[in-house]
């Protein structure tokens, strides 16, 4: 659905920031946002989102617990989804002890790697780099969960880039959008969204009951963090402003 294509990453990264970030804009201030982005597209924002109110102050006191700035976040494109499954699962990322010679056990996950370092970081966990084929698999599953049970880790999470979509296709659509199980919010195993912040944050003030798929990989985010930020700066992807 095109009108939900700029609340994901564009092909190469480096989205754009929106204008309102949640934990900073009042519930005031957001009604009267939405109520005109909604009237724009001749839609009336209590029979979209009846519970608005609430929904809002739990999104909010959801997003204040994210520390983790904009422009530290790894940007994990959809392109990337199955190439980070299939090198989770056979090892290929260098995660554990034994470490390649390639790898630094004081920064295994070096950040901004580019060229040949990057190839290398890539693949530096196979058992022809590090000795063992087995070190560094880790678990990754699909599994559906209520909204409101994961936490935010990103400080800026926009509102009105949540907004826009909900108001231009109705929330039905985005609801729909939202559940597909294309569009996987990436997880950390105690229940940190690494990637997919304004999905979750647009599930969030829809309905926080709601059910999202969700791809949990089986590392705690402070490992899970870092790790992927090595990960999408090697694979070139441009950070986010």
């Amino acid at each position: 659905m095109r009108f939900m294509e700029y609340l994901l990453e564009t092909n190469k990264g480096g989205s754009v920031a929106g204008k309102l970030e949640i934990v900073k804009t009042s519930l005031e201030k957001a009604r009267r946002y939405a109520e005109k982005r909604m009237d724009s597209y001749k839609r009336d924002l209590d029979e979209q989102i009846p519970d608005f109110d609430d929904n809002y102050k739990l999104a909010q006191a959801k997003a204040s617990e994210g520390h983790t700035k904009r422009k530290d976040m790894p940007v994990i494109l959809p392109k990337d989804i199955e190439d980070i499954r299939n090198r989770l699962r056979n090892g290929y990322l260098d995660i554990s002890y034994p470490y390649s010679p390639t790898t630094s056990d004081k920064d295994p996950f070096p950040q901004n790697l580019k060229g040949k370092e990057a190839e290398q970081f890539l693949q530096a966990g196979k058992e022809k780099f590090d000795g063992d084929k087995d070190d560094d698999k880790i678990k990754v599953h699909s599994e559906r969960a209520m909204v409101s049970t994961l936490t935010p880790i990103q400080e800026q999470i926009y509102f009105d880039k949540s907004i826009e979509a909900m108001a231009k296709g109705g929330v039905e659509a985005s609801k729909k959008w939202l559940t597909d199980k294309n569009q996987s919010i990436i997880v950390s195993l105690d229940g940190y969204v690494i990637d997919g912040h304004h999905r979750y944050l647009s599930a969030m003030l829809e309905d926080p009951s709601m059910k999202v798929h969700t791809l949990v990989i089986d590392l705690p985010i402070a490992t899970l963090l870092p790790l992927m930020t090595a990960y999408g700066d090697a694979r070139g992807n441009k950070r986010n402003a």
